[in-house]
This record gives C-alpha cells, structure tokens and sequence, in this order.
C-alpha cells in the first residue's frame, strides 16, 4: 500500500508550516486521522486473510507498504531545488563581492508583450470569476486600507471658530458686532496617504501552483489602494532561460572560468506601474496566470530594481512587498558557484536598502 497518495500532500505542507505551529497542529491531525483510517484499515485485512496458505502470503511485493518521502520532486518538471539558507564561501572569499558574468541578456519587460492577447481576456475573465466568488467589499478595503497608511496632513484652514488663530479677514465683524465671538480660526488636518505599495511577486517555478491565489489577491489590493489613493505597482522576476540559458552558453565557450558568479538571464516583468490605474492595468495583471513565464529566481536583484523604482517617486513612504517562496534558486549559478551564493546576495541587499533607503519591506513568503 503506496502511502504518498494519502500522505504526501499533508506532509509536505507540514515541512513547509514548521515555524507555523498553529497551520503545524492541523497538517499533523489530518497525518494523524489518516494514519489510524490505514492501521484500522490494514488490521481488518490482515483477519480476512489469517488463514490463506503460507506459499500466498509470501507472494506479496515486499515494497507493498513503503512511504515516499522525496517531496523535493512534488512539482516535477520545475526544475527546482530548495536550499538552506547560508553564507557563500565563494562571496566571502571574493574581493569582487557579488558578480554577474554577462548583463547582455537581462531584460525588463511589460507583462502583457508575453502573453498573446486573446490569452489575456481568457485569463482576465477567470480571474474575475474566482474574485467574484469572493464576495470581496473593495470599498470597505480601501477604507481600512487608508486608515492604515493615512496620517494627518494640514489641507488649509476651517475659519468661523470660536477658538484657534485669529482671522484678520474677520476682525471687522468685531466692530459692527462686538458679540461676535466667531473669529479664529484652526488648522484642518485630513488623512491623506502619501505612499506607495509596490508589489515583488516571485516568479519561479516553485510559485506557478499558487499563482492564481496570489494574482486574486495582489489585483484586489492594488484596486483597494487606489480607492485609497495610494500609488502601486505590480513586478515580477524570473529568468528568461532554464539553466543558464545563453549565459551559461557564453560562460561554457570561455572555457568555463572559476566562480563567474551569477550565471542565468534575469528577466523582470512589469504587470502594473505607479502611474497606469487598475482599470487599463486589468489585463497585463492577468499576465500572471500564464505558466510558462515561470523559470527560476535571482531575487537580490530584483528586490534592488523594484526598490529602484520607487526612488524617483515623490511619495513620502515607500512599502515593498515581496511574495515569495523566500529560496532564490538558479541551477547554473549554483552549480557553477555554490549553493548559497544567491541566497546570500538576497541577505545583503536587503539589509543594505533598510539601512540606506526610506522603504519599508515586507515578506510574504
């Protein structure tokens, strides 16, 4: 009795909520419950057949009862390998810092030139069934959104008051109407969300399966904040080849050079920018559907372009959010470097942006 159909997904998704001991409990239970179902099960069989001969129990295949544990190999064909976090020792050992072998493939492209047209509407109308089905109140979101990242801006004046700031323009009244005691007047502040939300959705192969629930929810929150008056854009990142691509190709007829640090195309993706509001925007964020853009993920320096693009902005508080599976994962440059080495770029970036940046960063992991 094969055991990955019955327990493979739950015990998968146990590795994953390890440091999640609430989302832990549940997977556990559910190992549990199946676990008991197949010993009550397995019991129940071995009395049916307590008196078949010995030469027929011994025709049983011996991997009758094996577990499958391999869950690396779940989303087999992405080509994707989870490390451990850690240092690189060939970043440490290096003088150079972190290096890219050849910037002659990387591109910055919009969404939408990636997908064919009629593709799009095909994926914007399922997007917008699975959102209906929702019963999403945006408007409540917007309001909920900008008490959150509003703060008190002094819009003018409110004249007329009793108390405040004396109103030279109504100093008059006082002599035609000494008990006029309306004259001040105050300060009117109102909540006005000077900010920018900028979206780093991780575009790798380990992300395709989650992709619909993550493209319902960043195109309902980018709509929300622009109710709210909150600027947004939607990016993305993966690479334009699997395994290496025309840089390894490249690197392999320089006769391979030692440690050539990173070793892939990036690619990144603009779905939605600051200054294009959600309604033209629909259809290139229905981009995110389309399978095949995902590949692999150089996130250090995607993490730097999407911050970079909030520089030239006049918001005065920048939010970043990355949704990510958190492992940034590129065969050739792993295997041409170490294992770490991409990993430990993304550790250094973002620790170098809080410190010499105003953006805030989240993860969403």
């Amino acid at each position: 009795m094969a055991l990955a159909p019955k327990l493979g997904h739950s015990l998968a998704r146990l590795r994953r909520a390890r440091f999640d001991q609430a989302a832990y409990a549940q997977h556990a239970l559910a190992i549990a419950h199946a676990v008991a179902a197949m010993v009550h099960n397995t019991q129940e069989a071995g009395d049916d057949h307590r008196d078949t001969p010995e030469e027929d129990r011994n025709k049983l295949p011996r991997n009758a009862f094996r577990l499958w544990t391999d869950f690396e190999d779940e989303n087999a064909g992405d080509g994707i390998a989870k490390p451990a976090s850690g240092n690189s020792r060939v970043r440490e050992e290096s003088e150079d810092g972190y290096r890219v072998f050849t910037r002659a493939y990387d591109r910055e492209v919009r969404a939408a030139e990636l997908v064919r047209a009629a593709l799009l509407r095909e994926y914007r109308e399922r997007l917008d069934k699975r959102i209906a089905g929702q019963g999403i109140h945006v408007a409540r979101l917007a309001r909920q959104l900008k008490a959150l990242l509003a703060v008190p801006t002094r819009e003018g004046w409110d004249g007329g008051q009793e108390e405040g700031h004396i109103d030279g323009r109504l100093l008059a009244q006082l002599v035609a109407s000494p008990t006029e005691r309306r004259l001040f007047r105050v300060e009117r502040h109102e909540p006005v969300a000077h900010c920018q939300v900028n979206f780093l959705i991780d575009c790798s192969g380990s992300m395709r399966e989650h992709i619909e629930s993550v493209a319902m929810i960043v195109d309902v929150l980018v709509r929300a904040l622009e109710q709210a008056d909150v600027a947004s854009e939607v990016l993305g990142f993966t690479t334009g080849a699997w395994n290496g691509g025309r840089t390894r190709r490249d690197w392999l007829r320089a006769s391979r050079p030692a440690n050539p640090g990173r070793l892939n195309e990036v690619c990144h993706m603009v779905f939605k920018d600051a200054d294009t509001p959600w309604r033209r925007a629909r259809p290139d964020i229905a981009a995110l559907l389309k399978a095949d853009l995902f590949r692999e993920g150089i996130d250090g320096e995607a993490v730097a372009w999407a911050c970079q693009r909030m520089q030239g902005r006049g918001e005065g508080r920048r939010l970043l959010i990355v949704i990510s599976d958190g492992c940034p994962m590129d065969g050739a440059t792993h295997q041409a470097n170490d294992m770490h080495y991409l990993d430990h770029h993304l550790r250094q970036v973002v620790t170098q942006l809080e410190q010499t940046c105003k953006q805030r960063f989240l993860a969403w992991a």
